[in-house]
C-alpha cells in the first residue's frame, strides 16, 4: 500500500496541541477522508495511545486505529508546524505523525515501518512541510522492505 498524496495533511498550526487534542484533529480528518465513523477511529487512536505510545521517537508517532468499515488498509501523513509534547521513548515531542487504520483482523508489519521511519528520521523532517516531497519520502521508505 502507498501513501496518497490526498491523504496528506502538512504544516498543521497545532500550537498548544497535547496528543489528546491532535489525536482529535486526526481521526476527524480521516474519518471525513474514508467517510467513517469519527468516534469508532477516534476511540480506537486513543485506546491503543493509551496502552501504548505511538511515539517512537525521533519526533515521529505511528498512531494505529481499528475501523470496520476500511476494506484495505490506509495510511495518512499529518505534520504540524511546532512539536507537541507526547509521551516518548526518547522524550522528544513529535511533529510527523503516520496513521494507520485498517481493519482488526489486518496484520501490518509496524515493526517494519518504525525501523524505516527512524533510519530515516533526518530525511521525513526535511520533507515535512512539502506534501509531494512528504508523499515521496514516505512511499519511497514503505517500498523498502515494508509491507502494509
Amino acid at each position: 500500500m502507498k501513501l496518497n498524496k490526498n491523504n496528506v495533511f502538512a504544516n498543521l498550526p497545532m500550537s498548544n496541541y497535547d496528543e489528546v487534542k491532535a489525536l482529535s484533529l486526526i481521526s476527524y480528518a480521516v474519518a471525513k477522508k474514508l467517510n467513517i465513523s469519527e468516534q469508532e477511529v477516534k476511540s480506537s487512536f486513543l485506546s491503543r495511545e493509551a496502552t501504548c505510545s505511538s511515539s517512537i521517537g525521533e519526533k515521529i508517532a505511528i498512531p494505529k486505529a481499528s475501523a470496520s468499515e476500511v476494506s484495505e488498509p490506509q495510511i495518512f501523513a499529518f505534520t504540524s508546524e511546532m512539536p507537541i509534547d507526547w509521551v516518548s521513548v526518547d522524550d522528544k515531542p513529535v511533529n510527523i505523525f503516520l496513521a494507520i487504520v485498517a481493519k482488526s483482523n489486518v496484520d501490518i508489519d509496524y515493526e517494519g515501518i518504525k525501523k524505516q521511519l527512524l533510519k530515516n528520521a533526518e530525511k521525513l523532517q526535511k520533507s515535512k512541510i512539502d506534501p509531494d516531497q512528504l508523499t515521496n519520502t514516505i512511499n519511497d521508505l514503505l517500498l523498502q522492505g515494508v509491507e502494509i
